[in-house]
């Protein structure tokens, strides 16, 4: 009788072990995902911070060089606080191209129409949070085309256009009366302190890459390049937003409603970071401020000469 030699098993999965590979596998997966968007958010905060000390020291040495802050805004010409912190950001290359007494952000070479040629259109690195839809980051309109931002200075417990009431505490950036008239504020002006006054937070900038989005419009005097403390940091009481300058995306981080007048807008302090926004104090200092601060200690660190005793 003839044996045929046996053949050796090849080793190899069953079905069931295979099975459960896959579903180690998934569940690794399902466990590294978050992890690794920690410590992407994680990194992207401290990025954030870092632009918001920047800012902080630029203000310092701006009132340094002047022995003043530098104004929010102004009217004639018009301009926001961006341009005036050009030479402490290293970005003198744009401030020696424009005369402060004359030039508008809206007129070359700040802005040239059709292109994003201009000095308001310049991608300036700590601009931009990186947390805020990274790429979305100017504005499409072919007449006037300029970059957004995510920093915004402190415009305090008021409405925008709207004058303070009198014996009211002033905050960093504020105006003089509703015509905008802008108040000149130095280091000796800040009773409460430097460091319980907050001078700049973040901002989400706008979605709608054309004109019809000023969140976030930094250089525009008309736009936002403030924010608010009427409501505590991303409060999910809506922006109010003139409404000719407002296109709604949706997006529950950004909630707000279209208003007819100025002296009705207001907007909060908002990021997308998780449980706050970083703020720079007048010290130099940057905090990262928790959502559910109280309002009232919110609108003390909102002025600059409440008297408020307010502690971290």
């Amino acid at each position: 009788m003839t044996f045929l030699p046996v053949r050796p098993r090849r080793p190899g999965f069953t079905l069931i072990e295979l099975l459960v590979v896959i579903a180690i596998i998934a569940i690794l997966i399902a466990l590294l995902v978050p992890a690794v968007q920690k410590v992407r958010e994680a990194a992207a905060r401290t990025q954030c911070t870092n632009n918001m000390k920047n800012w902080g020291l630029a203000l310092q040495s701006y009132h340094d060089a002047h022995k003043q802050f530098p104004l929010g805004s102004r009217t004639n010409p018009r301009q926001t606080w961006v341009m005036y912190l050009w030479p402490f950001i290293d970005q003198a290359v744009l401030s020696s191209q424009l005369n402060y007494a004359t030039q508008h952000f809206y007129t070359p070479p700040c802005t040239i129409a059709g292109t994003m040629n201009g000095l308001c259109a310049v991608q300036v690195g700590i601009y931009y949070c990186p947390s805020d839809n990274p790429g979305k980051d100017q504005f499409g309109d072919p007449t006037y085309p300029r970059v957004r931002g995510n920093y915004v200075v402190n415009w305090g417990n008021i409405n925008y256009d709207t004058a303070p009431i009198a014996g009211a505490p002033l905050a960093p950036f504020a105006m003089t009366d509703a015509s905008r008239t802008p108040k000149i504020f130095k280091i000796a002006h800040y009773s409460d302190g430097l460091s319980n006054t907050v001078m700049m937070s973040e901002y989400l900038r706008g979605w709608v890459t054309t004109d019809s989005d000023w969140r976030g419009d930094i250089h525009n005097d008309d736009g936002i390049f403030r924010f608010h403390s009427v409501t505590t940091p991303n409060s999910p009481t809506p922006d109010q937003i003139h409404s000719s300058f407002l296109t709604q995306t949706g997006d529950p981080r950004m909630p707000a409603v279209g208003v007819g007048s100025t002296n009705a807008q207001f907007n909060a302090a908002r990021s997308r970071h998780s449980g706050g926004v970083n703020a720079a104090f007048g010290d130099g200092t940057v905090r990262f401020v928790a959502d559910n601060i109280p309002l009232a200690t919110w609108r003390a660190f909102g002025t600059i000469n409440g008297n408020e005793a307010v502690s971290d």
